[in-house]
């Protein structure tokens, strides 16, 4: 029997029956691509995501400075000191608050923020006078700060 008398012996069943095969084939193929590309795009939101929180970091670069080792806030009976210094020390900590809020709805991950941020909270309680104006005298207005500090077992 050659391909054509095996072609012409196919009933319209078996024509059904191909195609009913290859339409699945081709819905398993569009299926597993279509999730590739979710997953690639994730990754890639992701990574996009941790470069702008950076970004948002490095707007505080002059308080961060100043409380890490080495930075004129870092020494004892050193640190904030006019309105204004207190004030970019409060939106400082108020992005951590945010962090904080995102890490609750699972928007980011522990791991990553951890590996990335954390040491910055460490510079900030390190610093007795920041530690004791906010997170002493007035701890109410900081919760989900010290719900971060807790969540990376930080002690105030």
């Amino acid at each position: 029997m050659n391909v054509v008398e095996i072609i012409t012996a196919f009933t319209l069943d078996d024509w059904a029956n191909i195609a009913t095969i290859s339409g699945i084939l081709i819905a398993i193929a569009a299926l597993w691509f279509t999730f590739f590309q979710m997953y690639q795009n994730t990754k890639i939101s992701r990574g996009q995501f941790w470069l702008e929180l950076e970004k948002m970091f490095s707007n505080h670069d002059e308080v961060h400075l100043n409380l890490r080792p080495g930075g004129k806030w870092a020494k004892e009976g050193k640190g904030p000191k006019t309105t204004k210094d207190w004030a970019k020390v409060e939106d400082y900590m108020g992005l951590f608050e945010h962090c904080e809020i995102m890490l609750q709805k699972k928007l980011i991950d522990e791991a990553t923020f951890k590996a990335i941020f954390s040491y910055r909270l460490s510079n900030i309680m390190a610093n007795r006078i920041i530690v004791s104006s906010k997170l002493v005298n007035r701890r109410e207005d900081w919760s989900n700060f010290v719900k971060l500090l807790k969540r990376f077992k930080i002690e105030i």
